[in-house]
């Protein structure tokens, strides 16, 4: 059994709910609230508090090691039991917080601690200039941390009750949860305010606090989902809608594709590993450490082995000259699987024949890697490969700068691509969606999409895209559904025999699918407590 304390650098959350009494105001908690509104510093420290106990995309399941990915066909669990508890279905409003954590606790504390700012911070002095600026800053930052922790509510449970002051002990729960559209509506009502008072850029001194680009990119996600099959009849205006606030961030000119390596394969795979690049659109510094490396590594390696990539995820990646596997012209051998695949398959997948730090990966049965059982092996013959810097030898070799990346530049494309080719009949009204998808391919080594592609061909061109470029980046636990899809079935493996030259496919897993799946169930002693209406079939 792994020791969990040893992983300092994750950020954890401590309180769980909004009927709890978090006062905890500030990194010293032992303050009240009048010393922590007493000054500018003061008020700082709280806003820095409420950052700090932000979620992170790497750690975002009840194990604190795997990410949401595990819970889609992209990944399989391995040390996560409760994942595979998940997968098969064993979840509801009793335990989901086993699963995906504290997800709407967690939100609504920090809500809570965002409308308290927003209270308070008319009452702040501000003695100079200097602190002038940095109130009108920090309420833009207030707004915007307001509408990030909201939309984590909406994205995983859909509607909530809007709550913009803070709710205290002896105040009545019986809230009832707004409709969606007003949901929407509200977040953007804050970005908007938000995008208003914030600066485009910062000093490196306050990298990563909210600035107008990461408002805008939340903006865009926001509009992007709320169209969704899931959450709107087909609307051309709502998809035109989230097009624009795409476009919106990309004229900013501010940000660029990461592409400064020859080698297309390490080019992608530098974009997690060189800190603070040009591509991201806002990032969480946890720090100098090497928890992905322990987290992902192959067994062989120290590593844990923490996520394994399906075959059904594997299946998907192109051959280098941009053909599906399945197309005769392709040039795929079925007996050299591994051969002439795309760069970004090299860089995100470690597979039976890989080499780890001068180790090959073994997978076979009695490798080194094998699918044994084992609570740090393979469960469906790959691991992960796509967040590690490999220069970093975890049994002696130092740490370094990690990120978990919330927006880059990739996703902004594909956020306009979907939406322009949605709100059109005929991808060729809007040649911006050919041109930001040939960005990324381009950028990945492969050739341009066909000309000529219809709305829904190039619909299912942008979908692969995006399983792709952002693969195991939290974005296909929220696709599948967003779009509505049936995501239960067979997932997949791959078994190799000793002489690595015969294999096996596999079912590793055979996941349920309901509707219900489309939105998480709400924490029952949320239900009970505040007496609101449960997501459908959950009750």
């Amino acid at each position: 059994m792994r020791n969990i304390a040893i992983i300092t650098l994750i950020i954890a959350v401590i309180f769980s709910s909004c009927k709890k009494d978090f006062l905890n105001l500030a990194p010293n908690e032992n303050i009240n609230e009048e010393q922590a509104f007493s000054t500018m510093i003061q008020t700082e420290n709280f806003v820095n508090n409420i950052y700090s106990k932000l979620p992170v995309a790497q750690t975002r399941t009840g194990d604190g090691f795997t990410t949401l990915d595990c819970l889609s066909d992209e990944g399989s669990p391995t040390y996560f039991q409760r994942g595979k508890i998940f997968n098969g279905g064993g979840y509801g409003p009793a335990n989901i917080q086993d699963f995906i954590g504290d997800i709407w606790g967690d939100s609504f504390a920090g809500i809570r601690k965002t409308n308290i700012l927003l209270e308070k911070l008319p009452t702040v002095p501000a003695n100079n200039e200097d602190e002038a600026a940095t109130k009108k800053r920090l309420k833009g930052e207030a707004l915007f941390l307001r509408s990030f922790l909201y939309f984590d509510v909406l994205k995983i449970y859909g509607r909530f009750p809007i709550l913009d002051k803070r709710l205290d002990l002896n105040d009545t729960y019986q809230i009832p949860r707004n409709k969606y559209e007003e949901c929407v509506a509200f977040i953007l009502k804050d970005l908007d305010e938000a995008i208003a008072i914030l600066p485009a850029s910062y000093p490196p001194n306050l990298l990563g606090r909210a600035n107008k680009a990461m408002c805008m990119a939340l903006k865009s996600r926001l509009l992007l989902y709320a169209a969704s099959p899931l959450n709107s009849a087909d609307s051309p205006s709502k998809w035109q809608e989230a097009a624009k606030a795409a476009k919106d961030l990309l004229d900013l000119n501010q940000f660029s594709l990461y592409n400064n390596i020859a080698d297309k394969a390490n080019n992608y795979k530098a974009i997690f590993n060189v800190f603070a690049n040009n591509e991201i659109i806002w990032f969480m510094n946890l720090g100098n450490g090497k928890t992905y490396e322990q987290n992902y590594y192959p067994i062989s390696s120290s590593g844990w082995g923490n996520i394994s990539p399906t075959q059904n995820l594997v299946d998907e990646y192109q051959m280098a000259n941009g053909k599906d596997i399945n197309d005769p012209a392709s040039g795929y051998n079925p007996a050299k699987p591994y051969v002439g695949r795309e760069p970004r398959f090299y860089a995100t997948v470690w597979y039976n024949g890989s080499i780890v730090r001068s180790k090959t990966i073994q997978t076979f049965p009695g490798g080194t890697d094998a699918i044994n059982g084992g609570d740090n092996n393979t469960k469906t013959g790959y691991y992960l490969r796509k967040f590690c810097d490999e220069t970093i030898n975890i049994s002696s070799g130092a740490g370094r700068q990690m990120m978990s990346i919330w927006f880059r530049l990739a996703e902004i494309y594909l956020n306009y691509a979907e939406a322009s080719n949605e709100a059109n009949n005929d991808p060729a009204a809007d040649p911006l969606i050919y041109t930001y998808i040939n960005l990324i391919r381009t950028r990945a080594g492969l050739p341009d999409l066909p000309t000529g592609l219809s709305k829904v061909q190039m619909r299912l061109a942008i979908r692969h895209e995006r399983r792709i470029e952002l693969t195991f980046e939290e974005h296909r636990f929220f696709d599948d559904r967003r779009w509505k899809l049936n995501f239960g079935g067979d997932i997949k493996g791959i078994v190799w025999d000793s002489s690595s030259a015969n294999y096996t496919i596999t079912v590793t897993e055979n996941r349920p699918f309901d509707t219900k799946m489309w939105y998480m169930p709400i924490p029952q002693n949320e239900i009970n407590i505040t007496r609101m209406e449960q997501n459908p079939g959950w009750q």
